[in-house]
C-alpha cells in the first residue's frame, strides 16, 4: 500500500520474533518426540471439536484441560512446511501492529485471536474428530488488526477503499479459497480457525487497540510513506 499512516518505530519488536522463534522451537521439539508422544501432543493440545461436546466419550476429564487447546494449539504444526510458511506470513504481518499497539497488548491480541480461532473451529465444526493445529488462525487476527491500524484510527481505515479492498482481498483468499482447496480435498486447511481468528483480531483490536495520535506532543507521530 502507498501513503500509508505509519509511527515512527525503527526496530523490529522483540516479541515478534520471540514468537516466531516459538513456532519453530515447539514443532523442532515435537518432530524430536516418538510417535506416541506426539500423538499424545496432539490430543492433548490440538483443537479436536468431538472432545467439547459433553456426550463425547472423549470429553475432557476437566474444565482446565479444554482451556490447553485453545492456546497450545498455536505451537503444534503438520511439517516443516507449515510452521515455515505460518512463520513467514506472521513476520510479514506482526512487526508494525506489534510496534503500533506495545508488547502487552500485542499479546493480549494474539491470543484473543488464538482462542477465536478455535472457537470458530470447534462451531463450525461440531462433533468433529478432526484435529486442527497451526498458528494460522491467530496469524489471521493479527492481518485484521493490522489493516486497522493502517490509517490513525480503524474508522479511517475501515473508509478506506485501499485498506478495505485488501482486508477483503485476504479474506477471500484465506477463508473463501482455503474453504474450496478443504472441500476439494487439495489441502486440509482450516477455514473456520481462520474465519474465527479473522473476526477475533478485529474485535480485539476495537477493544485494545491504541487511540489516534493527535498533536505536535503524541508519544507518535504519523507520516507518510510510500512504497519502493
Amino acid at each position: 500500500m502507498s501513503n500509508v499512516y505509519r509511527p515512527g518505530w525503527r526496530t523490529q519488536p522483540w516479541i515478534v520474533w520471540l514468537l516466531a522463534g516459538a513456532f519453530i522451537a515447539a514443532y523442532a521439539l515435537f518432530a524430536m518426540q516418538p510417535d506416541t508422544v506426539q500423538n499424545q501432543l496432539v490430543y492433548t493440545f490440538a483443537v479436536i471439536p468431538v472432545r467439547f461436546d459433553a456426550q463425547s466419550p472423549d470429553h475432557f476429564a476437566a474444565w482446565y484441560e479444554a482451556l490447553l487447546p485453545f492456546f497450545g494449539h498455536v505451537f503444534l504444526h503438520g511439517g516443516w512446511l507449515h510452521v515455515g510458511v505460518n512463520t513467514l506470513v506472521f513476520m510479514q504481518g506482526a512487526p508494525f501492529l506489534a510496534g503500533r499497539m506495545g508488547t502487552a497488548r500485542f499479546l493480549l491480541l494474539f491470543f484473543l485471536s488464538a482462542i477465536g480461532s478455535a472457537a470458530g473451529f470447534i462451531l463450525l465444526n461440531l462433533h468433529d474428530q478432526t484435529p486442527a493445529v497451526g498458528a494460522s488462525g491467530a496469524i489471521c487476527g493479527v492481518f485484521t488488526a493490522s489493516f486497522m491500524s493502517e490509517r490513525p484510527s480503524w474508522r479511517e481505515a475501515l473508509s478506506d477503499p485501499q485498506v478495505r479492498n485488501a482486508a477483503v482481498m485476504f479474506l477471500v483468499i484465506n477463508v473463501g479459497l482455503a474453504g474450496v482447496a478443504s472441500a476439494s480435498g487439495i489441502l486440509p486447511i482450516a477455514w473456520q480457525a481462520h474465519l474465527g481468528g479473522f473476526i477475533a483480531g478485529g474485535l480485539a483490536y476495537l477493544a485494545f487497540g491504541p487511540r489516534p495520535y493527535v498533536g505536535p506532543w503524541s508519544p507518535v507521530r504519523a507520516r507518510s510513506v510510500q512504497d519502493d
